[in-house]
């Protein structure tokens, strides 16, 4: 499904090579945390993956196809159509509610309105928030937030959900809903690739790997 081979990322303007010929296979069903100190290259891993940029040197196939030569347009329909993301601050619009924050990809993808009110409506009760469906963000808890943004990331059936750092700044409490559900996605048979410096979150993966200087192990 997503795969990097001897992939390597230096950044011109510094000259920091935050990745080094990083091989690393994803299969379908995978649930893989990778952790790592800050400056490890862990943002710069979720960044390539999320082609959100691109590699120096090296390949990455999704889904079997390369994509270093996919124009800018390409690259971003792609990400809609094949990646979630879930950020530490959630990212949810603060003038929509929950519904609304959830069916926006399906929006931006040309889904009937109809259709993506029953398709998002579906994604917050698998997320346990179908009662606060028309909450907006700031009626909501940091934990029910981020259970917002993991059903905006699943709503649309993407092949991956790439998560950086979904724990950080939660309580214990919500820290644990928001694992919970991560691993429930992945007994579905979502695959999850989870970005974070929590060891208590990232022994939750079925497969740890481990960023230093650039070089993955694991």
């Amino acid at each position: 499904m997503l795969k990097l081979i001897h992939a390597s990322k230096i950044y011109a303007k510094n000259g920091i090579c935050a990745l080094n010929a990083v091989d690393l296979t994803v299969q379908d069903g995978d649930y893989i945390s990778v952790t790592g100190a800050s400056g490890s290259g862990k943002s710069t891993l979720m960044h390539i993956l999320g082609l959100l940029d691109s590699l120096t040197d090296g390949e990455y196939l999704l889904d079997g196809a390369a994509v270093a030569h996919l124009s800018a347009k390409q690259r971003a329909r792609l990400r809609s159509e094949k990646i979630g993301f879930v950020f530490q601050q959630f990212r949810l619009l603060t003038g929509m509610t929950a519904l609304e924050n959830v069916a926006l990809p399906l929006a931006l993808q040309g889904v009937p309105r109809h259709e993506r009110s029953e398709r998002a409506l579906a994604v917050l009760e698998r997320v346990g928030l179908s009662d606060r469906a028309n909450h907006r963000p700031h009626q909501l808890s940091g934990g029910q937030q981020q259970r917002v943004a993991i059903a905006r990331a699943v709503v649309t059936e993407p092949c991956v959900i790439l998560a950086d750092e979904p724990t950080a700044g939660l309580d214990p409490a919500a820290a644990d809903s928001v694992l919970e559900l991560f691993d429930r996605l992945h007994r579905s048979g979502h695959t999850l690739v989870l970005i974070t410096h929590d060891e208590r979150a990232a022994q939750c993966a079925a497969r740890r790997m481990h960023l230093e200087n650039g070089c993955l192990f694991g």
